[in-house]
């Protein structure tokens, strides 16, 4: 802050400094035993909101520029954490007035002159149009912005024939090298479905197999030259490689454990239970780490308090998320939204508030909590478009209780971590002579139940 103009010095208690953002209201919340983690997602907010006027800024400081690379690491975590749906409808219109004559577009929304970034920063526009379909029933958006989509991904298919995309930015920010090939093409792949998605939920058949077919031709090109079925890895086999790949479904199903195994090595010889992504690799990590049934490693990984990690930020005096995982004193930024995505996984895996895969508007809801053994207990919550969802849980005398919320108009499936249903109770009776509850299916220590809108109140024998 500087002040200039005065003609002796002013009294610092006579300057009032006021914390301003665009008008966000909060959405979503959660809190947990580990005080760390609590520190670490008021971080995230703290930055989250330092970082919204106007456009989703990388920082607030320096560039302020809308970068689209930092809203695909971190959209769902905004999304979870604030009411995004006015905000990024407008992102997503910035990015198609941005987009140069020929339909492709830019790093930045508003464009500046700045395009060497690629995919991974272009397909912010299909990605958050996909997301205000799933979390806010935004159809209109959807059916305004499929054909700048589509255009986008013809465009970039034609510079690629043979579906390997070569240029632009893979996992920026990584502590390992990611050279663009191995890690530009899932981002690639992953966009084409996004917008044969997009063009399936318009019922636009013979573009859905136009797109289908760019789909498929990613997959053989990316598995034939950089999965190795043998052994499960991923082109150099580092942590950001096996996400990357396990994230946008590349692994053939018949691989997929080899190549978690992979990843898991990776982190507990080769980096002694440390990270080592950058801003998109952190993201696909923890989803990955805790959908394989790994949420412990992935919390032991966010628990850290030495280089790197957010305990590492803390324990440095940060008090908002930084560029880079390392402390800088002038050349990178101290808020910086981009590493966020942790925030998203506390919400999505530790409280388990997930929107289904074919949700609109949140209509299907998943509660997949991870009880992980050093936590006692979390509180979390998320005011969707249909009304608030809640999920907490705590252990009491060997005992998991979980209370569970789902809104009016909605269903939901819920994972709890049972051996067998018959260990589960709602209300004190058994699942078995409960309303509104149907057993789907036992799998290996998890029963998964369906439910009507209501309150719940479940006991797991541990």
């Amino acid at each position: 802050v500087e002040v200039t103009g005065l003609s002796k010095a002013l009294p610092l208690q006579a300057v009032t400094g006021m914390r301003l953002s665009a008008a966000v209201p909060d959405a979503g919340s959660f809190t947990c035993s580990n005080p760390l983690f609590n520190q670490i997602q008021q971080m995230c907010q703290h930055t989250f909101l330092g970082n919204l006027f106007s456009v989703q800024s990388d920082c607030p400081h320096r560039e302020r520029l809308g970068y689209g690379g930092d809203i695909v690491a971190t959209s769902e975590a905004f999304m979870l954490n604030f009411d995004m749906e006015n905000f990024y409808a407008k992102v997503v219109n910035d990015f198609a007035d941005s987009a140069r004559p020929n339909g492709m577009f830019t790093d930045t929304a508003p464009f500046v002159g700045i395009q060497y970034c690629g995919v991974g920063w272009a397909m912010a526009h299909p990605l958050l149009v996909s997301q205000e379909y799933r979390y806010y029933g935004n159809r209109r958006l959807l059916e305004d912005q499929y054909a700048a989509a589509r255009r986008w991904l013809l465009l970039v298919a034609k510079q690629y024939p043979d579906g390997i995309v070569t240029s632009g930015l893979s996992d920026h920010e990584s502590l390992t090298p990611t050279p663009a090939p191995a890690f530009v093409t899932p981002l690639f792949y992953q966009s084409a479905e996004l917008v044969a998605g997009m063009a399936r939920t318009l019922g636009r058949t013979q573009e859905v197999a136009e797109l289908e077919a760019i789909v498929e031709k990613s997959r053989q090109a990316y598995q034939k030259q950089f999965f190795d079925a043998a052994s499960g890895k991923a082109t150099s086999g580092t942590q950001s490689s096996q996400a990357f790949a396990l994230y946008s479904d590349l692994v053939p199903l018949a691989d997929r454990a080899k190549a978690v195994d992979y990843l898991l090595k990776n982190i507990q010889d080769e980096r002694e239970g440390h990270l080592s992504t950058g801003i998109m690799g952190t993201k696909f990590m923890l989803d990955v780490l805790s959908r394989e049934g790994h949420a412990e490693v992935a919390y032991n990984m966010v628990a850290q308090t030495n280089f790197p990690g957010w305990g590492w930020m803390l324990a440095n005096g940060a008090t908002t998320l930084w560029e880079h995982w390392a402390w800088s004193d002038s050349t990178y930024s101290h808020s910086h939204p981009m590493f966020g995505s942790v925030s998203q996984w506390f919400i999505n895996w530790l409280g388990g508030i997930q929107p289904a895969a074919d949700a609109v508007g949140f209509d299907r809801i998943v509660i997949r909590p991870q009880t992980v053994p050093d936590l006692q207990w979390v509180k979390s919550s998320y005011d969707s478009v249909r009304g608030r969802i809640v999920s907490n849980w705590s252990r009491e005398r060997g005992r998991l209780q979980f209370e569970i919320e789902i809104p009016a108009n909605t269903t939901a499936e819920i994972y709890l971590p049972a051996r067998s249903s018959g260990t589960v109770t709602e209300g004190g009776k058994s699942i078995a002579k409960a309303k509104g509850i149907t057993l789907l299916r036992e799998e290996p220590g998890t029963t998964v139940l369906a439910v009507c809108s209501g309150c719940y109140r479940f006991t797991v024998q541990e």
